[in-house]
């Protein structure tokens, strides 16, 4: 079981222990005892399976089928949720029509001009807050300058 453990670990981390270690809430040093065969009991399986429901339970106790379990539905969720994740940088400059798009529609995908769209609409939006930025640091620094009058 452990062989299958240090598998996994490589599908979920490349093989980085200790980023592993950090997703399930265990300290590097408990994987790695983990990985060596002690103290592989049902609790840490318990864990795994419950922190990763797309690890196959038969394939971590018996080695029999594949690593993951396919779940469509699983599958829909995690692209949709990648897209809305994608998505969110733009809603800043989304029109109304666009975020209704988006919290209330099933179509998450724009057609690429939008996308251009909403990037120019952010250089403009980031360009103007460097320039607001600059201003106010200007203003504080001739404020600095002022002598103060006395009372």
């Amino acid at each position: 079981m452990n062989e299958r453990l240090l598998q996994f670990i490589e599908y979920k981390t490349n093989g980085k222990q200790a980023d592993f270690a950090l997703l399930v809430g265990w300290i590097p040093q408990y994987v790695s005892k983990l990985i060596k065969g002690e103290n592989f009991g049902i609790r840490p399986v318990i864990t795994l399976l419950k922190t990763f429901p797309e690890l196959n339970a038969r394939w971590l106790l018996t080695g029999e089928g594949e690593m993951l379990s396919f779940n469509p539905a699983t599958s829909v969720i995690k692209d949709r949720l990648q897209r809305l994740l994608e998505l969110e940088k733009y809603m800043k400059v989304m029109t109304p029509a666009e975020l209704h798009q988006i919290t209330e529609g099933e179509n998450l995908d724009f057609p690429q001009e939008t996308f251009d769209k909403w990037e120019k609409l952010l250089e403009e939006r980031d360009k103007e807050w460097e320039e607001r930025k600059l201003e106010a640091m200007n203003k504080q620094k001739e404020l600095c300058k002022m002598k103060i009058a006395k009372k």
